[in-house]
C-alpha cells in the first residue's frame, strides 16, 4: 500500500501566507485541507490527517499579534512543555551487592547475567554543545542515557506448554546478539536481564540517530548511550513487552542511572532518534514507537517532551511514521514544530529557511566527527 506523505512545514510557507488572511479558525483549517488534498478521509487516516490540521493551523498564527481576540494562540491547544525536568539524579542508590564468573546481584533486586559479556570498541565520543557551530566539545567515555529497543525476531506464545520453545529461541537470540554486538543488554521473555556488550563499551545498537539533553547534542548514539533490549515483537495482535520484562527493566535502569548520573530526558526509545539522513526524516527504525510502559520503569513520559529531533536537528516526519507512533508522541512532535517556529520567528525567517540552516547544522557536525575520528585512528 502506498502511503500518503504527510505534509511538512518545510512546504507550509504559501499555505500560511493565505491562510493569515482566514480569521475564522474552522474555515482555515478547511482551507488547509483543501490545499493539502485532505478531504473525506478514511478512518483509517484520521489520526494522523488531525495532527497535520493541528499542527498546519498553529503554525499560521502569528505569535505575537493582539489585533484579533477570536484568534487561537498556540496555549490554547496546551502544546505548552511541562516545567522542565531537573537533570540530576533522582533514583535511589544502587550498588553491587554479590558478584560470581556468571552473574552480578545489586541492592535493588537487579539480577543480571554475565556468562556471554564480550567486548568491542571502547566508548570514546565527543559532547557537543548546543551554542557550538559543528565544534567537537570535551571528550567523555561514560555513558549519557540508555536508548531501548525492541529485537523484533519470532516469538512463541507465552504459554507453559511453550517452555522448550521459549527457551531454545531466547537462546538463539542470545547469541546473534552477542556475534552481531548489537546492544549493551537484552531481557528475555521471563524478565532475565543478560549482559551482552560491556558498558564500557560501545555497541551496534542505534546507527544514524541523533539525541539532545538541555545541555549536550549527541550525533550517533551508539558510543554515547546504552542499548537496552526487550526480547519483543511490536506487532499489533501482541503484546510489546510483559511484566517480568517491566519489572527487570526498572531495576536494571534504576541501577543504570544511579551508576552514571543519567537525567530522565536520557532514556528513550529507538522510535524516538532513529533518523535517515538521506531525506532527514525521523523514524528509520520505529520500535518502540508506542504503549512503552515509561512510568511502569520509573520514567516521565518522554513521549510527550518536544522532540529535540526535530528542534534542534530539524528533522521531519511523515503519515509512515505516525502510524507506529502513539497520541502522546504526536504531541511532543506538535511541540517541537511549535518550538521551529518560535526561532525561525525570532530570526525573522520562515521555517522552512530556518529548518534547513538546522539541516546543515547536523551534516556539518556529521563531517566534524568523521574528520575527529580519522585523526584520532592516524594518531593511533
Amino acid at each position: 500500500m502506498v502511503v500518503q506523505r504527510l505534509p511538512s512545514l518545510v512546504e507550509a510557507p504559501k499555505l500560511e501566507r493565505h491562510a493569515q488572511a482566514i480569521s475564522d479558525p474552522l474555515e482555515r483549517l478547511r482551507y488547509l485541507r483543501q490545499a493539502t488534498g485532505i478531504a473525506a478521509p478514511h478512518p483509517s487516516q484520521r489520526r494522523w490527517i488531525l495532527l497535520v490540521s493541528v499542527v498546519l493551523a498553529v503554525a499560521v498564527i502569528p505569535l505575537h499579534s493582539t489585533s484579533n481576540a477570536n484568534v487561537r494562540r498556540p496555549q490554547d491547544l496546551n502544546l505548552r512543555s511541562p516545567a522542565p525536568r531537573p537533570a540530576g539524579l533522582d533514583v535511589p542508590n544502587v550498588w553491587l551487592v554479590d558478584k560470581t564468573n556468571e552473574f552480578e546481584v545489586y541492592s535493588n533486586g537487579l539480577r543480571v547475567e554475565t556468562q556471554l559479556s564480550v567486548s568491542s570498541e571502547p566508548r570514546w565520543y565527543s559532547l557537543v554543545s548546543h551554542d557550538q557551530a559543528a565544534q567537537s566539545g570535551p571528550r567523555r567515555s561514560e555513558p549519557a542515557g540508555i536508548v531501548f529497543h525492541s529485537t523484533e525476531g519470532d516469538q512463541a506464545p507465552f504459554q507453559p506448554n511453550q517452555n522448550h520453545a521459549l527457551k531454545r529461541i531466547s537462546k538463539d537470540l542470545l547469541l546473534y546478539v552477542r556475534r552481531k554486538r548489537a546492544y549493551h543488554y537484552l531481557i528475555d521473555r521471563i524478565g532475565r536481564v543478560h549482559r551482552i556488550v560491556y558498558e564500557s563499551d560501545a555497541a551496534n545498537h542505534a546507527g544514524h540517530s541523533v539525541w539532545a539533553d538541555s545541555r549536550w547534542l549527541y550525533v550517533n548514539l551508539n558510543t554515547s548511550f546504552l542499548g537496552v533490549a526487550f526480547e519483543a515483537n511490536t506487532r499489533p495482535d501482541q503484546p510489546t513487552v510483559n511484566q517480568a520484562q517491566v519489572h527487570a527493566a526498572k531495576v536494571l535502569t534504576s541501577m543504570l542511572r544511579n551508576k552514571y548520573n543519567m537525567p530522565a530526558e536520557n532514556c528513550v526509545t529507538h522510535a524516538q532518534v532513529s533518523v535517515n539522513p538521506s531525506n532527514m526524516r525521523i523514524g528509520w527504525h520505529t520500535d518502540l514507537g508506542n504503549n512503552f510502559p515509561f512510568q511502569d520503569i520509573g520514567l516521565p513520559d518522554n513521549y510527550a517532551q518536544p522532540s529535540p529531533v526535530l528542534s534542534v536537528f530539524g528533522f521531519e516526519y511523515d503519515a509512515a511514521y505516525l502510524e507506529h507512533a502513539s497520541s502522546a508522541l504526536w504531541k511532543g512532535l506538535a511541540l517541537a514544530d511549535e518550538r521551529i517556529r518560535e526561532a525561525a520567528a525570532l530570526r525573522g525567517m520562515e521555517s522552512a529557511k530556518y529548518r534547513t540552516l538546522l539541516h546543515r547544522r547536523y551534516r556539518n557536525q556529521l563531517v566534524a566527527l568523521r574528520d575527529q575520528d580519522a585523526n584520532e585512528e592516524n594518531l593511533r
